[in-house]
């Protein structure tokens, strides 16, 4: 009895359990990995999609449309094109790719702290931006993608203002596209690059749904991780300095 007694006394209170950091960190680590892979994967089909539309702007220029009887050239571009949502997404794309650089951080940190970490603190405030900033991109890509899907490019407006950008309805780049893609075109190979490139732009904009929820399970793992440090230090003798950042 008097030698369990003194090994209780002579345990360090201190020294947070291995396993604990273990299990805190590798989850947290895994999390923000996938976080920055899907991101930098977004990013670079954003960029994709970017770099297309600009080369079809400066060096493509119109479309041939074989419409019965009346060969028309098509500007690549409507006049009133939506990409806010793009520009959005790209933003949430770039900085969901660096909160998971410093998640990766983070956790690599946690295996050998001692004290309180205030980069986990920070953590938890950046992924829970990110789930906000993710959210709304999403709901903000496909209001106004649904807003302007099944319009058509009519051949009376596309005849009477050639030489000019599309002047009918707006659209995003996916739905002009689709239009696009749906008109005879002359060029059976130009067919076959948009519809790649719409591929393209349903993806990035269905990845951010997938983003989306590794930003909350990133942050529910570190919320997690964020507790059972502040209860861990709470129960140190001198917790009041022991802060790391």
């Amino acid at each position: 009895m008097g030698v369990t007694q003194y090994l209780r006394r002579t345990r360090p209170a201190s020294q947070p359990s291995t396993t604990t950091v273990l299990t805190g960190c590798w989850p947290l680590f895994a999390i923000s990995f996938l976080l920055s892979a899907l991101s930098i994967t977004n990013l670079g089909l954003l960029s994709s999609m970017v770099a297309w539309l600009l080369r079809q702007k400066h060096n493509v220029h119109t479309y041939q449309v074989d419409w019965p009887g009346n060969e028309t050239k098509l500007n690549v571009e409507p006049k009133n094109l939506w990409v806010d949502h793009g520009h959005e997404s790209n933003g949430a794309a770039a900085y969901g790719f660096f909160v998971g650089l410093f998640g990766m951080v983070t956790a690599w940190r946690m295996r050998n702290a001692q004290r309180r970490l205030k980069s986990l603190t920070a953590l938890a405030v950046l992924l829970f931006l990110a789930v906000l900033f993710t959210l709304s991109c999403f709901i903000f890509a496909f209001v106004v993608t649904y807003q302007t899907t099944g319009q058509r490019i009519r051949e009376p407006v596309a005849v009477n203002t050639v030489g000019m950008n599309y002047p009918e309805f707006r659209w995003t780049p996916e739905t002009w596209f689709k239009a696009v893609r749906d008109l005879p075109l002359a060029d059976r190979s130009t067919r076959s690059e948009i519809e790649d490139r719409i591929r393209t732009m349903v993806a990035w904009r269905w990845m951010l749904l997938v983003i989306f929820f590794v930003d909350v399970a990133a942050f529910s793992i570190t919320a997690m991780a964020w507790l059972k440090q502040r209860r861990g230090v709470a129960a140190r003798p001198g917790s009041r300095d022991s802060t790391e950042k």
